[in-house]
C-alpha cells in the first residue's frame, strides 16, 4: 500500500430540511413529513467528486461511499480493530501471501437482487485496474473464486496490514449485474450496493440524499433519512449547527472548537488520527551528520508550544511515531523535554557554535508555523535558521537532493501501523523516493524487513518496540506533535466515535 491518503477539504452551503425522500431515478427530491429521531443531515466541507468507490481518494467522497458501499470488512474507530463485514472470516497462508475470505450468505443488494462470490470478485478485480484505488489494492496481484462462498487474494509480498486496506471505501462491493446491464456511467449515478444507504437524489454541489437500504443485511439502519450537505464557508457551517439545520460537522477549525463546546446543545468529539508533523533532519549533511547533534536539536523543538500555538492544545506531543493502540507502541524511547540550555551545551561540546545558519524547507503553510517555532528557539541559543517555503515540485526536488539541513513536514496514512509510517521515511532503500534524511543504518533496515515477514503479531510488536527505540536514539526523523482529527454533533445524536480516518458509518448512529 505505501500510499498516504491526503484528504483535502473543500467547502459548501447550507440548507434545510427535516427529512427527504425521492424516488429513485427521478432526480427530484420528494419532501416528506420527519422528525429528528428518522433524520440525519450531515454537513462537510465539500461534495463527492463522484459514486465510484474505486475512483474517489476525495475526503468528502470517502465519507459518503463508507455508508453507500460495504467493503468485506470494517475497523472499529476507536479499537482499530478489524471486524467482519461482508466477509464473515479470513484466512492467511503461511507465507502471508494469500488471503481466502468466506463470504456472508443471502446478502441482497439495494435493489433486492443477490449477492454472490462473482460480484465480490468483479469488484475486487475491477479495484486492482483502478489507480485511485490503490490504498486497498496496491499489494493486490489477483483475486480468485475459489468456491460459491470463497473469495482469494494474492498479494505480491507478506503484507501484514492488508486488512486494513480491505476496510478502506476504496474497497466497496457493487452488483456486477447491474454494472454490466447500465454501463459505468450510468451505474455511478446510482450505484446498486449492499451498503446500509441508498442514493434518492444528488444535487452536486449541495446535497446528497440518502434512505437506509431495507435489503441491509445487519437490519435496517436506525437513522432512515441521510443527507450530506455542502457548506463551503467553516464560519456558515457553525452559524448551522447552533441553528438546528445540520446535525453534524466534519474537522471544525480549530478557532471554533471552543465555541461548540461551549453550547450547551452541541457536543465536541475529538480523537487522533493516523498522522503527526515531524522534522526529517538530513543525516549527511553537516552538523547533524553527528548523532550528538541531532539529540541536541530534539531538546531544542518547544514542542509544547506547537501543540498549544499552532493546534490550540487539540492534538497531542509525540515522543515517538505512533500512538498507544498501534501495534508495537512502546513508552521505553528516549525522550527530550524542551531544554535550550541542554541543547545549546550539546552542540558547544560538539563544536557547533551557530556561525553557520542552518537551513529548513517546507511547502505546507502550517508547517510554516512549527518551523518558525523551531527558528525563535534556536535565535535563543545563537543559531540562526533561514526558513524557505516552495512550492511542491521545487521542495521535493530539494528534499530529494539533500539541500537543507531540516525539512519540516507532516503525514497521514491508510493504516495504524509502523510500517506504513516509517518504511518509506526510513528504510535505505527508500533514501531516492521518500526518505529525505539519508539515513541508511542496516540495523534499522532489519527490523522493517523483519516485521513484513512476521506474521504472528506479539512477535512483530517485539520488533517494532526495538525499532522504535533505535529511531529515539539516531533521531533521523523527530516526531513533534499529532492534531485530533472532530467532529461536531448535536447532542442526542449516540454511537458516534472520532474516526482517526475521518470516516463515518452512519449505521452506528441513532437519536435518543
Amino acid at each position: 500500500m505505501k500510499k498516504a491518503i491526503s484528504i483535502v477539504l473543500a467547502a459548501a452551503m447550507a440548507l434545510s430540511l427535516a427529512g427527504c425522500q425521492a424516488k429513485t431515478g427521478s432526480g427530484e427530491a420528494e419532501v416528506k413529513e420527519g422528525t429528528a429521531k428518522d433524520t440525519i443531515i450531515m454537513g462537510q466541507p465539500g461534495d463527492t467528486p463522484n459514486l465510484d468507490t474505486h475512483n474517489n481518494l476525495d475526503g468528502n467522497g470517502m465519507r459518503v461511499n463508507t455508508v453507500l458501499y460495504d467493503p468485506l470488512l470494517r475497523m472499529d474507530n476507536e479499537t482499530y480493530e478489524i471486524r467482519p463485514c461482508l466477509a464473515e472470516s479470513w484466512e492467511i497462508s503461511d507465507d502471508g501471501m494469500e488471503y481466502v475470505f468466506q463470504i456472508k450468505q443471502g446478502v441482497k443488494f439495494s435493489d433486492g437482487s443477490d449477492m454472490t462470490v462473482d460480484d465480490v470478485v468483479f469488484s475486487l478485480q475491477r479495484g486492482m485496474t483502478k489507480p485511485l484505488a490503490v490504498p486497498s489494492f496496491a499489494r493486490v496481484t489477483a483475486v480468485d473464486k475459489v468456491d460459491d462462498s470463497h473469495v482469494k487474494v494474492t498479494l505480491d509480498g507478506p503484507y501484514p496490514e492488508f486488512l486494513f486496506a480491505m476496510a478502506l471505501p476504496t474497497a466497496g462491493i457493487f452488483s456486477k449485474t447491474a454494472y454490466e446491464a447500465q454501463g459505468e456511467s450510468e451505474f455511478f449515478n446510482n450505484p446498486v450496493t449492499t451498503g446500509p444507504y441508498k442514493v434518492v437524489d444528488w444535487k452536486r454541489g449541495e446535497l446528497l440524499t440518502m434512505v437506509a437500504n431495507e435489503n441491509y443485511h445487519l437490519g435496517e439502519a436506525p437513522i432512515k433519512n441521510l443527507q450530506y450537505r455542502v457548506i463551503t464557508d467553516p464560519n456558515s457551517a457553525i452559524l448551522s449547527l447552533e441553528a438546528g439545520d445540520i446535525d453534524t460537522y466534519i474537522l471544525v477549525q480549530q478557532s471554533s472548537v471552543k465555541r461548540i463546546e461551549e453550547n450547551e446543545k452541541l457536543e465536541m468529539l475529538q480523537g487522533p488520527t493516523f498522522g503527526l508533523s515531524f522534522i526529517q533532519v538530513n543525516t549527511e549533511k553537516p552538523p547533524f551528520d553527528n548523532v550528538k547533534a541531532r539529540q541536541a536539536l530534539c531538546y531544542a523543538i518547544d514542542k509544547e508550544a506547537m501543540l498549544d500555538g499552532i493546534l490550540d492544545g487539540n492534538g497531542m506531543i509525540m515522543d515517538t511515531f505512533v500512538t498507544e493502540n498501534y501495534l508495537g507502541y512502546t513508552d521505553k524511547v528516549v525522550k527530550y523535554p524542551y531544554d535550550l540550555e541542554k541543547a545549546k551545551t550539546l552542540l558547544a561540546a560538539e563544536g557547533i557554535d551557530g556561525s553557520e545558519p542552518l537551513t529548513a524547507i517546507l511547502y505546507s503553510p502550517q508547517d510554516s508555523k512549527f518551523a518558525q517555532i523551531l527558528q525563535n528557539s534556536l535565535a535563543e541559543i545563537g543559531i540562526e535558521l533561514k526558513i524557505s517555503q516552495m512550492e511542491r515540485s521545487a521542495y521535493e526536488a530539494a528534499c530529494l537532493n539533500g539541500e537543507a539541513n531540516l525539512i519540516v513536514g507532516s503525514g497521514t496514512y491508510t493504516a495504524p501501523t509502523v510500517d506504513e509510517t516509517l518504511y518509506p521515511t526510513i528504510h535505505s532503500a527508500q533514501i531516492e523516493v521518500q526518505n529525505f534524511s539519508k539515513y541508511a543504518d542496516p540495523q534499522a533496515d532489519q527490523y522493517l524487513e523483519e516485521a513484513r515477514v512476521t506474521l504472528n503479531e506479539d512477535d512483530r510488536a517485539a520488533i517494532y518496540e526495538k525499532l522504535l527505540i533505535k529511531l529515539s536514539e539516531d533521531v533521523p526523523v523527530i516526531p513533534t506533535v499529532s492534531g485530533f482529527n472532530n467532529i461536531a454533533i448535536k447532542k442526542g445524536l449516540k454511537g458516534v466515535v472520532v474516526s482517526p480516518w475521518s470516516f463515518y458509518n452512519v449505521y452506528d448512529f441513532s437519536w435518543e
